[in-house]
């Protein structure tokens, strides 16, 4: 009977009828819409999680509790960088990243924070294992910020600078507490299970590998016995092993970050404290959110992740061309229709290349110091670094970006200076890799001028520029 009356009432009034049988069908194709995006965005989330990546804070909260990390610990240790802090000391005047303060005031410095760099030095050496504790506790991981490595990097500029004080103070084996110190900061850093503490990680690697990069360029290796140089020599094994362990890890714990941030658009913090205007953007506009986080995640997931323990070679390169594609493609729908994709994905080719200039660090050290034991007992150069197979190294090293053997040329060579950007000459040997596939050529003076490629210069004899 309602039927016929409905039925009638449609015969009389079709206009109406129409109208209301229009709403009726966009609020089905509506919910329709939204029901469909949910499922996609859950099918992939469920799809992480049988893979054990967390997608949401309370996830990230229950890994971190597990794998040991410690709160108390953790704010000890920021108490103790922030009272050895160089505020109040100029900055070093000289496009060096490295250094944190002038030879002048170093001194002064130590003097002044004796006490503190003595604590802060026992702590290092009670707490090697340490891991940082950080604060999940806002709404979006987006936000999040990790203030306490903030103070890693500072740290390590300054052990980097009292390695060479020790060395002027004859005091090599001060000069190798601070080098193996550094070390535990990088552990500190790198076992964060998030991006940024992995590219802290090799930031602070990087300033430690340089006290041995400079050591051997200004001549003050030979302060060290053979048997320090061998560790270290055989340490960079263990330290790109280490970098290689936690990649994975890595681009998993991003894409869990860019997993939760999907379930939740952030721009509602825009809206403020109008709760029926939050209801109303969230509902038009998060069927869009999770769909293109949907699509993020998938992206991520099929073209990053099985390329996370990879080389940056021109292979691995060719095969990120699709990730790029991807990106290209969502940048071209503008923020508003791919907020996921434009906001949150990683260029990770900029990572990868970070990544690989390490591994090639660690490679260009291991060689540089072997030719340095080779030197101590031959007293000559080796004209190939084959020479140096298998006495001081099993093997030549590559380039983790072409494959191809590191290089060794003696002679009279041409080097960058950085202070003056100038070039200069010296008498000696240079160890190097080959550039990677968008790198720019070495050129005359073997040398990346960004510093994205290590180089091993070690003069016998410094001519004049």
């Amino acid at each position: 009977m309602k039927f016929q009356r409905i039925s009638d009432w449609s015969r009389r009034h079709p206009a109406a009828a129409g109208c209301l049988g229009l709403i009726f069908l966009v609020v089905v194709l509506l919910v329709g819409f939204d029901s469909y995006t949910r499922i996609r965005l859950y099918s992939e989330i469920r799809a992480l999680e049988r893979m054990g990546i967390p997608c949401d804070i309370e996830g990230f909260v229950e890994r971190q509790r597990s794998s040991g990390a410690s709160e108390a610990l953790t704010r000890e240790f920021q108490k103790l960088c922030e009272a050895i802090s160089t505020d109040g000391f100029p900055p070093p005047d000289n496009t060096s990243s490295m250094m944190l303060l002038t030879l002048e005031d170093l001194p002064a410095f130590l003097t002044e924070r004796a006490e503190e760099l003595r604590v802060a030095d026992r702590f290092l050496d009670e707490h090697p294992d340490l891991i940082l504790w950080h604060d999940y506790s806002r709404e979006f991981l987006w936000q999040v910020e990790f203030p306490v490595l903030n103070m890693i990097r500072p740290y390590v500029r300054l052990n980097h600078d009292r390695f060479y004080y020790a060395l002027s103070k004859n005091d090599p084996a001060e000069a190798v507490r601070n080098f193996d110190r550094s070390a535990i900061l990088r552990d500190y850093a790198l076992q964060g299970r998030c991006l940024i503490s992995y590219l802290v990680a090799i930031a602070v690697e990087a300033i430690r590998q340089q006290s041995l990069f400079d050591a051997a360029f200004y001549g003050e290796l030979g302060q060290f016995d053979a048997a320090t140089l061998r560790r270290w020599s055989d340490s960079m094994v263990e330290v790109e092993s280490l970098f290689r362990f936690h990649s994975p890890g890595l681009w998993e714990e991003e894409l869990g970050f860019i997993a939760e941030t999907a379930q939740i658009p952030p721009f509602c913090l825009l809206i403020g404290q109008q709760e029926w205007l939050t209801a109303l953007y969230r509902y038009f506009f998060g069927p869009v959110y999770r769909l293109d986080g949907a699509a993020a995640i998938r992206a991520f997931r099929e073209m990053v992740l099985p390329l996370a323990a990879e080389d940056y070679s021109p292979a691995t390169a060719l095969k990120l061309m699709l990730y790029h594609d991807f990106l290209a493609s969502r940048q071209k729908l503008t923020p508003v229709l791919a907020p996921v994709s434009c906001t949150f994905l990683p260029r990770v080719s900029d990572e990868f290349r970070r990544i690989s200039a390490l591994y090639t660090r660690c490679r260009v050290v291991r060689t540089g110091l072997a030719v340095e034991l080779f030197l101590r007992k031959y007293g000559r150069l080796p004209e190939q670094l084959d020479e140096l197979v298998p006495e001081f190294l099993p093997a030549v090293p590559g380039s983790p970006f072409t494959g191809m053997p590191l290089q060794i040329e003696v002679g009279t060579l041409d080097y960058y200076r950085p202070e003056t950007k100038s070039v200069g000459k010296f008498e000696g040997y240079r160890v190097y890799a080959d550039g990677g596939p968008a790198l720019s050529p070495v050129g005359l003076t073997r040398t990346d001028r960004k510093m994205r490629l290590p180089v091993w210069n070690r003069p016998m004899k410094r001519n004049a520029p």
